[in-house]
């Protein structure tokens, strides 16, 4: 953009110097037209700004490492042409607030619709917001811009790369509400427990036939299997003590998000949490099956942390005590104080992202989380 003005000026000059010294009309002709054109044009440009439309569609979800398709779309519904348009784009991860920023120059034709593609994508996890900060509207020569400002904003999930941690329930003789009850909604692999009674299909287990209704009715009868449910787990992740390592947080997602996976796997009902450091809030779901699962993941991908901020052990201990259970599991880079209280409601297994010490807990860094974390007593 220099160049360019550096450009008119340079012209602008040579036109004038042409009149001076050759008294040539037409020079004084140009000269003018250089000077006046950007002036004349503002109010174009004032009007411009007030009927602009901008529209954003990106990917749903990518993955990381990966770039997505970012559509950018300015719509202009007056007669006159906008030739010189400048777009600055945001795309901010909000989980670790790793920030990109793009432009592009383009125009926009009267009555017309103009397209720009981007690509965005991020090398952690997390969910992106992408935002058009504020368009420039310059005049041909590119000398006055007419900023106007965007609340155009779309959103992009970088999924985790997850794994696949056994996870063992290990039996709370201390809590009166560790107790297993069997899912009314679809079978399991518990032969001890009848899910359902019905026809043979091709396909079933012998050991899932009805002997004696086969011999009453005369076909074969099969009984699905119960599948046994555990309403005693929490999975806490704890966003207070964060740092700014993105590699970090990424590994304490994918941790969390992997954990999570393998005990709707395995058939067990649980809550979910998280505590806001921007709104200062307790976030719990309870998750019966993957969908709302994958439902939820979004959310907790844009859960930002703070180094400094009231603890998310302590906001759980004061405002969701009904989460407390007999297994839980807390997620954290540096452990709050409070942790130490929710001992006293259930057993606390703390999976701890960093190098702050806490007893008994187990240890895992954002290179080998996958080795560490193979197998989880909770």
């Amino acid at each position: 953009m220099m160049a360019m003005k550096l450009g008119w000026l340079a012209v602008s000059c040579l036109f004038l110097w042409c009149f001076a010294w050759l008294g040539s009309s037409a020079a004084l002709a140009l000269a003018l037209f250089m000077i006046l054109v950007p002036l004349l044009t503002l109010p174009v440009r004032f009007f411009a700004k007030q009927k602009i439309c901008v529209r954003l569609k990106a990917s749903a979800s990518q993955r990381k490492g990966d770039l997505g398709k970012l559509t950018i779309r300015l719509e202009n519904p007056t007669i006159f042409p906008l030739l010189r348009v400048r777009c600055d784009v945001n795309v901010q991860n909000q989980l670790n607030r790793e920030t990109q920023k793009q432009q592009f120059m383009t125009w926009i034709m009267p009555k017309k619709t103009q397209t720009v593609s981007l690509q965005v994508g991020s090398e952690y996890c997390g969910r992106l917001k992408i935002e058009v900060l504020q368009l420039v509207f310059y005049d041909c020569f590119g000398l006055f811009g007419i900023r106007c400002k965007s609340d155009a904003v779309c959103h992009m999930t970088v999924q985790p790369e997850t794994f696949e941690p056994v996870v063992t329930l290990v039996p709370n003789p201390s809590s009166a509400d560790d107790s297993e009850s069997y899912s009314q909604e679809r079978p399991g692999n518990d032969l001890t427990e009848t899910f359902q009674i019905r026809e043979y299909a091709e396909g079933d287990s012998p050991r899932q036939i009805h002997w004696k209704l086969t011999n009453k009715f005369d076909k074969l009868i099969v009984r699905d299997p119960g599948l046994p449910i555990s309403k005693n787990v929490l999975v806490f992740w704890e966003r207070t003590g964060e740092s700014d390592d993105p590699a970090l947080i990424d590994a304490q997602a994918e941790v969390v998000i992997s954990l999570c996976r393998s005990l709707v796997d395995s058939g067990v009902q649980f809550d979910i949490g998280w505590n806001d450091t921007d709104r200062n809030l307790c976030m719990l779901y309870r998750i019966r099956e993957m969908d709302e699962l994958v439902g939820i993941i979004p959310r907790l991908l844009r859960a930002t942390g703070k180094m400094q901020a009231e603890s998310g052990a302590g906001l759980l201990m004061q405002t969701r005590m009904d989460a407390l259970c007999a297994h839980m599991v807390y997620i954290a880079e540096t452990p709050q104080d409070e942790v130490m209280d929710m001992q006293r409601y259930g057993h606390v297994t703390m999976l701890l992202c960093g190098e702050t010490a806490g007893d008994g807990a187990i240890y895992f860094d954002e290179k080998e989380y996958l080795r560490q974390l193979s197998e989880i007593e909770i």
